[in-house]
């Protein structure tokens, strides 16, 4: 697997005085391309590694056996899919400029979220209220 990454030497996003800098802005798109491009290799990868043939097993345990593994392998496909979308779409809001804003409440998402997760489209607040956790059970 070849990825292409253009590394920023010496660039580090915490040390940026300016939110979303240009500097910012290009650092975290050579890292949501290089995503993209893994995750282009890795969904062709995936497409072509488990066969689609609807044969059916001759042993019903076999036949389950095949039928859960390729539950799994869809579901991987789709779970890859869908973080592919994300990329895309973070990369979609680097070039229209509300990228590293929170597409809820248009606060900033936070460098070290970011760098966590540079598709992130929410902050932190946000992401916990959808994913139904509550703050006071952190700490």
């Amino acid at each position: 697997m070849t990825v292409i990454y253009r590394k920023m030497l010496g660039y580090n996003p915490l040390n940026d005085s300016v939110y979303m800098s240009p500097r910012m802005r290009r650092y975290f798109q050579d890292r949501l391309c290089q995503e993209l491009q893994s995750l282009l290799e890795e969904e062709q990868l995936i497409s072509s590694s488990f066969p689609e043939n609807a044969n059916r097993e001759p042993d019903f345990v076999d036949q389950s056996t095949m039928d859960g593994l390729r539950f799994n392998h869809h579901k991987y496909q789709e779970h890859e899919q869908n973080l592919r979308h994300e990329v895309e779409s973070a990369l979609q809001r680097l070039a229209d400029g509300s990228y590293g804003y929170c597409s809820a409440t248009g606060k900033p998402i936070g460098i070290e979220r970011l760098i966590a997760a540079p598709h992130a489209m929410y902050c932190f607040d946000v992401q916990a209220e959808k994913e139904g956790y509550r703050q006071s059970s952190w700490g």
